[in-house]
């Protein structure tokens, strides 16, 4: 019998508040798992999906199925791949679902090479599931969840950045959908000149607090100008959950990607629990259900198990 090979791709966060489509987290605690099995002929059948009803078994319909007709292409394989999903991250959650289930099945598919190619490739061939999740592909959420961390995106290039250890991220899933490609028409063509200096001056002053382990300056300087303002009203509770944030003393807090889930960055598991409690009482009484997760920046990024 064929070896079957699974991979885990963990969730992430695009954006990062202040790096629109330039700026990726990785997570630690929830992602996708995705078994791949060789097939004697170029092709790629996907088997099965749980965790999510609503994905296509069709793989030019799948972001998993449509990066690995990409790979068998590009690589020019004899063979090809059958595949199970396992999803573990909710569609139009924020969290990078499309690209965790793409970025796994590559990262699983990769193996039966008889030599890898590298993550720079994969990464390449993430984007067609992005393309196809939401008409552009970008990758602040593939990049992060390839290669782990904290990554800017630079004129082609994975720059990995350092992340303060003393960071503990919270990450609230509140049971809401944002359609990514809805989330994207929301935006504006044109921002003010000094909308763009002010977002400009708080892109480099988070990298900077980074670089300087200086949670003055992250705090200072996490605060979307741009694009979160017009997206927080497609996110019940953003605003009221933003500000017990502020009144908790987090160094920040955003919009997780395009939305409904959201991050804040913490500087103790204390202060991370104290706010996850404030807030799921909030949409408690909202009747709406959450999910959360608290833990360190995951370093890892997808892999084998």
């Amino acid at each position: 019998m064929t070896k079957k090979i699974t991979a885990f791709a963990p969730a992430t966060c695009g954006n990062v508040c202040v790096g629109y489509d330039i700026l990726g987290l990785c997570y630690s605690g929830v992602g996708d798992k995705v078994t791949v099995q060789k097939t004697a002929k170029p092709e790629v059948i996907i088997e099965s999906i749980t965790g999510e009803d609503s994905l296509s078994l069709d793989p030019t319909k799948n972001t998993a199925g449509v990066v690995l007709l990409e790979f068998i292409k590009k690589e020019s394989l004899s063979f090809g791949f059958s595949i199970e999903i396992e999803k573990g991250i909710s569609l139009g959650s924020g969290m990078g679902g499309s690209a965790a289930s793409a970025v796994a099945a590559l990262v699983a598919a990769n193996t039966f090479l008889e030599t890898p190619i590298s993550k720079n490739k994969l990464l390449e061939y993430s984007l067609k599931g992005e393309e196809l999740a939401c008409g552009h592909g970008h990758a602040d959420n593939t990049a992060p969840c390839l290669y782990g961390g904290l990554v800017l995106l630079s004129n082609g290039e994975v720059v990995e950045l350092p992340f303060p250890e003393f960071i503990q991220i919270l990450l609230i899933h509140p049971h809401l959908t944002v359609n990514t490609k809805d989330a994207r028409s929301v935006l504006k063509p044109e921002f003010k000149l000094e909308e763009y200096v002010k977002q400009s001056q708080n892109l480099a002053g988070f990298i900077a607090g980074l670089y300087k382990n200086d949670p003055s300056l992250i705090k200072n300087s996490f605060e979307d100008v741009l694009v979160e303002p017009l997206r927080a009203k497609l996110t019940t509770g953003f605003t009221e959950c933003q500000g017990l944030a502020k009144a908790e003393g987090a160094l920040g807090y955003a919009l997780s990607g395009s939305g409904p889930s959201q991050i804040a960055l913490c500087e103790s598991r204390e202060q991370a629990e104290n706010l996850r409690d404030k807030i799921t009482s909030f949409y408690d009484s909202k009747g709406i259900e959450t999910d959360s997760y608290i833990g360190s920046v995951n370093n890892e990024g997808a892999k084998v198990l």
